[in-house]
């Protein structure tokens, strides 16, 4: 498989799985924006409905039965497209299958996936399982990657891409044939076991331990960010994204402004204050990046672990009090951030997992973050503070 390819499924990917952690978080069925978009458990698009525009689809499993005019982006543990979509078709979860016609293109990942279906245009897929059943066809390219790929349809174009195993028994592509079959020696697998193995257990006792520091010294922190994650997952996600972006914008700007002083205080002939300028730029930039970098690291998994393990026991929704047991929200964290630390280091998958977990838990911090601020500056105090008189009930 060539590398334009592989960055290809990699950037694809990436953007379908961007959200997928909502599927984790929301119960109930949704649709918002007039049925542009829909979430819940279960979400059918009945085949007697006909969408005029885009549809986003997210939730557990998904059944796509009617008719879109536009593109569908579904995101779940099981889905299902058996519809028309005169648009393209992106698709990331547990289980992917297309079986009805596409006039676009087709990109989709997961442990399973299958297309039976017509796909107009070019097909990009990857997984575990990849196949293109008999009665599928693929007018353009198609694109693969997986650990066993079969390939029993009609292509139209060429094939390319790479597998553990590969099998065609359908016609021979209308264009090239260029899959590479790599499948990796024992001894290999052993040691990329060993290394991931090593770095979820390293990644999950910093968790832990930096959950409990903040736990300890900011007993509210997490639960108001909790709170915000369990409450509003989307702007929670929203959030992160723009997170991320403004660090970024940030950086950008205090350089430009760090040489444009630089360049005025040295034509006023200022020496000392262009020495001072840039000390201070290079200070509150590093600082900004270290918070950032904490976010990105370790804040996503404890929030996104905490908020999983209180969905998991069906705990509190409601903003916690200061009597909150210490010992107990450790507990919870530590079984939630377990979890997310075996999912993000799952090969391939999970690092675009991390993804929605960044976006999502450095989503939430910054939500509670600009709260608490914003009820300061209206001058409430929220609930006291927790003080040496409250440690007991706090579960110390």
């Amino acid at each position: 498989m060539t590398r334009n390819p592989r960055r290809l499924l990699a950037i694809a990917a990436a953007l379908l799985l961007v959200i997928l952690a909502t599927t984790l978080v929301l119960a109930k069925g949704q649709q918002l924006l007039g049925g542009k978009l829909r979430t819940g458990d279960t979400v059918t698009v009945p085949r007697e409905e006909t969408v005029d525009g885009d549809l986003y689809l997210f939730g557990g499993t998904l059944t796509m039965e009617g008719t879109v005019n536009g593109d569908v982006m579904a995101l779940g543990g099981q889905i299902q497209v058996n519809g028309t979509v005169t648009g393209d078709v992106l698709a990331a979860g547990g289980t992917v299958a297309v079986a009805g016609t596409v006039d676009g293109d087709v990109r989709a990942t997961g442990g399973q996936v299958e297309l039976s279906g017509a796909v107009g245009e070019d097909a990009v897929i990857s997984g575990g399982q990849t196949r293109l059943l008999g009665g599928g066809k693929v007018d353009g390219d198609l694109i693969v990657a997986g650990g066993q790929v079969s390939v029993d349809g009609t292509v139209g174009g060429s094939i390319e891409g790479g597998a553990g195993a590969y099998s065609r028994t359908g016609p021979e592509p209308g264009g090239t044939e260029h899959v590479v079959v790599s499948p990796r020696g024992g001894a290999e697998r052993e040691s990329v076991a060993g290394d991931i193995v090593l770095d979820a257990i390293r990644q999950f006792m910093v968790v832990v331990v930096l959950g409990a520091l903040i736990l300890w010294l900011l007993p509210r922190a997490l639960p108001a960010a909790e709170g915000q994650l369990r409450s509003r997952p989307g702007i929670s996600a929203l959030s992160g994204l723009l997170t991320c972006v403004s660090y970024f914008v940030f950086v950008i700007a205090a350089v430009l402004v760090m040489i444009l002083l630089a360049i005025v205080f040295g034509l006023l002939q200022i020496g000392a204050l262009v020495g001072i300028e840039l000390i201070a730029g290079l200070l509150s930039t590093l600082t900004v990046t270290f918070l950032f970098v904490l976010g990105v690291a370790f804040l996503g998994d404890i929030v996104v672990g905490l908020t999983l393990a209180h969905a998991a026991v069906a705990g509190r929704t409601a903003a916690p009090s200061p009597s909150v047991n210490r010992w107990r929200e450790l507990a919870l964290l530590a079984a939630g951030a377990a979890v997310v630390v075996i999912l993000t280091a799952i090969p391939i998958v999970g690092g675009l997992v991390k993804v929605a977990v960044v976006l999502f838990g450095l989503g939430a911090v910054t939500l509670a973050a600009w709260q608490a601020w914003q009820a300061r500056r209206a001058g409430g105090t929220g609930p006291p503070p927790a003080t040496a008189a409250t440690a007991p009930e706090a579960g110390v």
